[in-house]
């Protein structure tokens, strides 16, 4: 594996220009190209679960008059924020804003009469994206035991057709995405959820974020149990995690003091404590100092094609920055078999260990006597 110090020393001593100003087009390059490979290459993803809103009766601060065009909530919505459907006591059927946290009703057309305090809001029908979504895989609705997989509507003027009139129902049919526009960053669902609690799941590719830790280590010692997951430090100090899913740090343990192998770190929560996904599985660390451990940020491509972060700053760099066409196609060639060699890692996600030559195939019309 290399961190992301590593990559960028590497491009550094590779294109032989160390400067300042060339390690930070470096880092630009490399993490342009991390996301690039990304696209393909489906290591960044995640899920996120939110619960459907289902209808429900709520009461303004007072009665409303003819063309009134917004009220407020005696309570707090506390909910999602998005447009939800209204009616009201005097029969008008409304499209209203509604915001997370706030008591504010708005919608466009006015009231064609006046209506009292009493309103009915009806399930709510878009839901908003996980906020770090780029592009989503799968979208499951689970209602009880059941779970759901509705199938995507494409185009708006399919999904405006579905929706002719309001259809309440708890078992979804059909999604639209909104990565835009007037539902913007939202999905929405179809028939329109009736009950609240049902579970929506999004499994999708999360937007992949700069890299940008060096490796560090701490002053103080650490202690980490063969088989544990939980790493204790005495008078350390550890950067505590800021967004977990996102940065991606992992520690190795160097030889002889540990396995010298990288672990993938779930947490930081203090300056003295770290939680790993998986067990240690080297010997017991006892009293670990600084220089016999490295916390690094790692790219989420697989660790053993790393070196196509690299090649392909440094293809750019000869060929634009500082022109050397030999070197420009070296490393185009270098990047061109990593990827094939990817493509072939990433086709599937077993591995035939077998290395032989496979058996040929008999054909039984071959044989000159009946087998009979």
């Amino acid at each position: 594996m290399k961190s992301f110090q590593t990559l960028y020393n590497l491009y550094g001593s590779l294109s032989q220009n160390k400067s300042t100003e060339n390690l930070t087009l470096g880092k630009q390059m490399i993490n342009d190209t991390h996301r690039y490979l990304l696209q393909k290459y489906f290591n960044n993803e995640t899920s996120f679960s939110i619960q459907t809103v289902g209808a429900q009766d709520l009461t303004l601060t007072g009665a409303l008059l003819v063309g009134a065009t917004s009220a407020t909530l005696s309570s707090a919505w506390t909910y999602y924020t998005t447009q939800i459907q209204v009616t009201f006591s005097n029969g008008d059927i409304r499209m209203c804003q509604v915001v997370n946290g706030g008591t504010t009703l708005t919608w466009n057309v006015g009231l064609s009469a006046g209506a009292t305090a009493d309103i009915t809001v009806g399930g709510l029908q878009y839901y908003p994206l996980p906020p770090n979504y780029s592009k989503l895989k799968t979208l499951t609705i689970t209602v009880g035991n059941l779970k759901w997989t509705p199938t995507e509507i494409l185009t708006r003027a399919e999904w405006d057709k579905l929706n002719v009139f309001p259809y309440y129902s708890d078992i979804p049919n059909n999604f639209f995405m909104y990565p835009g526009g007037d539902h913007g960053a939202q999905v929405g669902i179809w028939p329109i959820p009736s009950t609240t609690g049902n579970i929506i799941t999004f499994n999708y590719k999360f937007r992949v974020p700069d890299l940008s830790l060096d490796d560090y280590t701490t002053p103080g010692t650490i202690t980490l149990a063969h088989g544990a997951t939980t790493l204790v430090g005495t008078l350390t100090t550890f950067v505590a995690t800021t967004n977990i899913q996102n940065e991606s740090r992992w520690i190795q343990f160097a030889q002889p003091k540990g396995d010298n192998l990288w672990y993938q770190l779930v947490s930081v929560s203090s300056t003295t404590a770290a939680t790993l996904y998986q067990p240690y599985q080297g010997i017991t660390v006892t009293d670990a100092a600084a220089s016999t451990y490295t916390i690094g940020q790692m790219p989420l491509l697989d660790e053993a094609y790393h070196d196509l972060l690299v090649y392909r700053p440094l293809m750019i760099y000869f060929s634009s920055i500082n022109p050397d066409a030999t070197k420009a196609k070296e490393f185009a060639d270098l990047y061109n078999t990593g990827i094939s060699l990817l493509d072939q890692y990433c086709g599937t996600k077993t591995v035939n260990v077998n290395l032989g030559r496979r058996a040929q195939g008999m054909n039984p019309n071959l044989f000159t006597q009946s087998l009979s």
